[in-house]
């Protein structure tokens, strides 16, 4: 009997420790499918990253389909789900809103990263610094300063470095991630990347078939 006990206290305590690890692993890498409803409205409002298809508007001026991802430039499920993301704002009939939502607590040069991206939207290569910056994720996740290797990457994309350093370390960068950050706890987001579909919260591993359904 006493050897079935400490049997059963083991096993119970191996299943604990998977549940929490997945809420764990939860935590960082986006909630589940239609936790969250919220208006398309309320989610575009303020938006700056905005890809919007030549085909994508309907009578009456509204998407058919509008795609909100909150991200987090140094989250490697961000990075792994961004050639859905790449798909999805080349695709006719979406609208794509990308919005920050930096996870300070475990990544700890994300809000640098996310003004560094802010910096090179403003000077029109927010798209392709996103893209140099997810290849590279690795190379700057655990920098110090990794402002100086933002700065690298910019001038590879021919910006000014001064011109960028400066918007990257300016009060602005701070204050536009800091709103989507603020918006993306006032909607108790759970990690990243989180979509929503139309005002819907769909899981990643599910986002590109939902919005093919919806544009059929």
């Amino acid at each position: 009997m006493e050897n079935w006990r400490s049997i059963l206290l083991v096993f119970g305590g191996s299943v604990l420790l998977v549940v929490l690890m997945a809420i764990g692993l939860s935590k960082v890498s986006g909630g589940g499918a239609g936790t969250i409803k919220v208006s398309v409205e309320e989610l575009v409002n303020g938006a700056r990253w905005v890809v919007t298809t030549p085909t994508a508007l309907q009578s009456g001026g509204q998407a058919k389909v509008t795609v909100v991802e909150f991200s987090d430039i140094q989250c490697p499920a961000c990075k792994a789900t961004e050639p859905i993301a790449v798909e999805l704002r080349k695709m006719a009939g979406v609208k794509f809103v990308y919005r920050h939502f930096p996870l300070i607590t475990v990544h700890k040069n994300a809000w640098k990263g996310s003004r560094a991206l802010e910096a090179a939207r403003m000077l029109d290569k927010g798209w392709e610094m996103m893209g140099v910056m997810f290849d590279k994720q690795t190379e700057w996740s655990d920098l110090g300063s990794p402002e100086d290797t933002f700065a690298g990457y910019a001038v590879s994309l021919g910006l000014d470095e001064k011109t960028f350093n400066d918007k990257q370390k300016g009060d602005e960068t701070d204050k536009l991630v800091g709103e989507d950050s603020s918006f993306g706890n006032r909607l108790k987001l759970s990690g990243t990347p989180t979509f929503f579909v139309n005002g819907e919260q769909v899981g990643s591993a599910y986002v590109l078939d939902k919005v093919k359904s919806l544009l059929k």
